[in-house]
């Protein structure tokens, strides 16, 4: 399954992989690994700011940052989650689990709505805000991880198999459309970020020319994000 990296960053569509076989960055096994660890770092971050731990301006605004983008990423990967399921769904498969959810994306559309509610909050004051900001982040990284589980053990085996990789492409291009511009300077290190170290080899040499050109302009601020944000920057 391609996953949200655009297809132009991309120098081929990717095959399917098992969970967590990590060999590019549309890798869908890296995504899902980016989103569990994207959503609970800013949790256990402001977790601990509410409960007093240090954060200094730089850091509040690296939060807020990082949070804004990693709730535009887990966004668009319902998206993708929806498109894929359609196109599921247009395959007979005699047998196949019914794949549509109770509630389908309530949950995580009022878990989203939490936490945008909040960060403004945060954004302007930090002990106001970092109390609700934690406890909306919490609850929307259970969520995440609950869904990818549910998403890698249900929909991507039967996606993998029956959907055609240009079909796959087509939902991911139109997924990718609703993110803000300039979201592919934050994805594409965030992903890299997600990599093993013996991974990272691979996923450099399967990447495209124009994702080697962001990698190199984006990757010293994304680290300088991350570092903010796990607070180990004064």
């Amino acid at each position: 399954m391609t996953t949200t990296t655009s297809p132009t960053h991309a120098r081929r569509a990717s095959a399917p992989a098992r969970r967590g076989a990590v060999t590019s960055l549309t890798d869908h096994a890296l995504l899902h690994r980016a989103l569990r660890s994207g959503t609970r770092v800013v949790a256990d971050a402001l977790t601990g700011i509410a409960f007093d731990e240090p954060c200094c301006p730089v850091r509040q605004r690296e939060l807020v940052r990082w949070t804004t983008r990693v709730l535009a990423e887990v966004r668009a990967h319902a998206a993708l989650r929806r498109g894929l399921e359609a196109a599921l769904s247009q395959v007979v498969l005699p047998g196949a689990p019914d794949l549509r959810r109770a509630g389908g994306d309530a949950a995580l559309d009022s878990a989203l709505a939490r936490a945008r509610q909040a960060l403004p909050l945060f954004a302007r004051d930090v002990s106001a805000g970092a109390p609700a900001l934690a406890l909306a982040l919490t609850g929307l990284a259970d969520l995440v991880a609950t869904r990818l589980d549910a998403e890698e053990d249900g929909v991507l085996p039967l996606v993998d198999e029956h959907v055609p990789a240009a079909q796959r492409d087509r939902v991911v291009r139109a997924a990718r459309r609703s993110l803000p511009a300039g979201q592919s300077l934050f994805t594409l290190p965030w992903l890299l970020d997600a990599c093993h170290p013996a991974e990272r080899i691979t996923v450099l040499r399967t990447a495209s020319r124009p994702a080697r050109t962001v990698l190199r302009h984006a990757g010293a601020r994304h680290a300088r994000t991350r570092d903010a944000v796990l607070g180990l920057t004064g």
